[in-house]
């Protein structure tokens, strides 16, 4: 006798369906690079379309060659000027607010106009769905005072951030604004009321460590190292300007006075001995550079940042 087993169906689950629209400038990585964010980021769909792809990648190659022979040199002819003295008022009012004094201590620095194309661009991908945000929230020809509230005011509207307590002493915060992070802790000793109504286990308190969680500095600001204007932060606000057709932005412009010491190890990625030796580094102007970008559809996220207290208590001789 005889048995059959009916077959089971094997259910379809759908991973990774959210995506956003993302133009990767992949012009200028290497074809390593490509294939690996390729393979990594995009969803299914365009992964099947990588031959395709490395194939219009060499194709452009020649055209990359060119351009990187002939313009060595073209970061170090970027335009910074001084702003217009109508906006000294406004950019004293920025300058005074204690969370850009805190932000912009450590290196000298200063307001200027600079020129958009020029500025060494660390980034290689733009979230096309965010910017196409921030350009519904500009002004199509936006004035001075516009900019300079969208490029250096120290503050601005930021994506709520959640928060979820998974253990005891552990809290995970997210958003979907990757510039989420985790800004510091420090000992508070001169506890008030307010202070102690936060104690839910009871006891004494005598100490309170306070932990940070936000958002970076919200002012455009670059690196100055020499001649080289690197941008440091605000890419999506650059390239949503720039899509509007402004080619000069005021921002916060840091010098950096020894690179060595001062300069960040890498940027987005890119380290420092590329951004800063590269004869012919990557611009933002080469985002608009006629097929040098493809848009790809990559999978959605959220950053995520948890932070976690350790608790350890033991008896030693005094």
């Amino acid at each position: 006798m005889s048995s059959s087993v009916e077959p089971v169906e094997t259910p379809e689950i759908a991973v990774g369906t959210h995506y956003f629209r993302q133009a990767y400038l992949y012009a200028l990585a290497t074809q390593a690079e490509v294939l690996n964010h390729v393979r990594t980021q995009a969803l299914p769909e365009e992964r099947d379309q990588a031959p395709g792809i490395l194939e219009s990648w060499r194709a452009l190659q020649p055209q990359v060659q060119h351009l990187q022979t002939a313009e060595v040199g073209l970061a170090e002819t970027i335009s910074l000027v001084a702003l217009p003295s109508e906006a000294d008022e406004l950019v004293k009012g920025f300058a005074a607010d204690p969370a850009f004094q805190k932000t912009f201590a450590t290196l000298p620095s200063q307001f200027s106009m600079v020129e958009v194309d020029k500025l060494v661009a660390a980034q290689r991908t733009v979230n096309l769905d965010y910017v196409e945000r921030l350009v519904a929230s500009y002004p199509t020809s936006p004035t001075l005072e516009d900019l300079l509230n969208i490029c250096v005011s120290p503050k601005r509207t930021m994506e709520p951030i959640q928060h979820l307590e998974v253990a005891p002493n552990t809290h995970v915060f997210s958003s979907p604004n990757s510039d989420i992070r985790f800004i510091g802790a420090f000992l508070k000793q001169n506890l008030t009321p307010e202070d102690l109504a936060y104690a839910e286990q009871g006891g004494i308190p005598a100490a309170a460590i306070i932990a940070f969680v936000g958002y970076g500095a919200a002012p455009i600001n670059v690196l100055m190292a020499g001649q080289r204007v690197v941008l440091n932060n605000g890419f999506h606000r650059v390239y949503a300007l720039r899509q509007l057709g402004v080619m000069h932005i005021p921002v916060v412009v840091q010098q950096i006075r020894n690179p060595q010491l001062e300069f960040p190890p890498a940027i987005a990625g890119l380290p420092s001995e590329y951004l800063l030796g590269a004869a012919r580094p990557v611009l933002i102007k080469d985002f608009f550079e006629p097929g040098f970008t493809i848009t790809l559809k990559v999978r959605d996220r959220v950053k995520m940042v948890t932070v976690g207290i350790a608790r350890n208590e033991h008896e030693v001789p005094s």
